[in-house]
């Protein structure tokens, strides 16, 4: 069985060398309001005391097995080590990590003190009044795009780009945030592993094939339709009902397109013509539609990457700093 030692020893080698927490740190942050809640953890708002400024602590506790702490965890802590040194705006920035050990050893937590922001995109786009401007869309989109070129230039995919994981100020600002399930590539990179909330996997996802970063690409290309249109582009229940919502909106993949070594065969499914772009997009101007289907490419090596999207005519004029009025309140 690993022990404690090991485990911490894991973490270091991960990249990012976690502090013993001791009662000292009650007189360093004071811990407030659960914020949220995930699969390894519980996110609290807490006060750094010396500074008044608020942060976000996410918890993570768990026993220490045989297989010692979970990849997802290290994973997570690596990724935000190497990104936490360059400093990136639209990246949540780690600023201290910490740890506990307690039942006689075996239960090992770790807190992770990052940047607190206002909402995430799921909880801003629910609740903000729909009549939010055109401009506003590009700059949250912008940011996205921004941080996840940012992630792709220091060769990590973030693999769970969702709503959710998007943070967002009232002065604008976008983070991206949770990387537990992250994993760093080179050019040549082939993951098999399925992951990413099912509204936003991409085909060779669901069809459990090989990927690579274009899995988060086309995770952006259905936020950048949910900004514009308050809903889920594909919202299945079951990765087979989210293939029958993909195809039914853009069409059945030709044979050319299908993936190879997919799990399921193309003759599966019927032929579905693709909807039009008004259909397919609602209010989105032509441009982000334009960009939207080069996102959603049946071809991962056909994606933009984060960077051309930047680069596209949908961003022309438009600042990645937040326009100088902020977001209004939310309910």
């Amino acid at each position: 069985m690993f022990t404690v030692l090991q485990s911490l020893k894991e973490l270091r080698m991960a990249g990012e060398i976690v502090e013993p927490w001791d009662d000292n740190i009650h007189q360093t942050y004071k811990q407030e309001n659960v914020i949220g809640k995930g699969a390894y953890g519980v996110v609290y708002t807490v006060t750094h005391l010396p500074t008044g400024r608020k942060f976000a602590m996410k918890k993570m506790e768990m026993r220490v097995s045989e297989e010692g702490v979970p990849q997802s965890v290290i994973r997570e802590i690596s990724s935000l080590a190497v990104l936490g040194k360059k400093n990136h705006e639209n990246i949540n920035t780690l600023h201290e990590s910490l740890c506990s050990v307690s039942n006689n050893g075996t239960t090992l937590a770790i807190y992770m003190v990052m940047d607190k922001c206002d909402w995430d995109l799921y909880t801003f786009l629910r609740d903000i009044p729909r009549d939010m401007p055109d401009m506003q869309c590009r700059v949250i989109a912008m940011q996205i795009f921004r941080g996840v070129d940012f992630l792709h230039a220091n060769n990590i995919v973030h693999r769970d780009l969702k709503p959710q994981n998007v943070l967002i100020n009232k002065d604008q600002t976008v983070k991206i945030a949770d990387f537990g399930l992250s994993r760093t590539y080179s050019s040549q990179a082939s993951f098999t592993t399925t992951v990413v909330t099912l509204w936003y996997r991409s085909p060779e996802l669901l069809l459990q094939t090989s990927y690579n970063s274009a899995v988060d690409i086309w995770a952006i290309g259905c936020m950048l339709s949910e900004i514009y249109n308050r809903r889920p582009l594909f919202s299945g229940q079951t990765e087979a009902q989210q293939l029958v919502a993909t195809f039914t909106k853009l069409g059945l993949p030709s044979p050319q397109e299908w993936p190879r070594g997919a799990v399921i065969e193309r003759a599966t499914y019927p032929e579905h013509p693709r909807l039009p772009d008004n259909l397919l997009f609602g209010r989105m101007p032509q441009e982000g539609a334009d960009l939207a289907k080069w996102c959603l490419d049946y071809i991962p090596e056909r994606r933009c990457s984060a960077a051309h999207a930047l680069l596209t005519r949908f961003f022309h004029g438009v600042t990645h700093r937040p326009a100088p009025t902020p977001l209004r309140e939310v309910n």
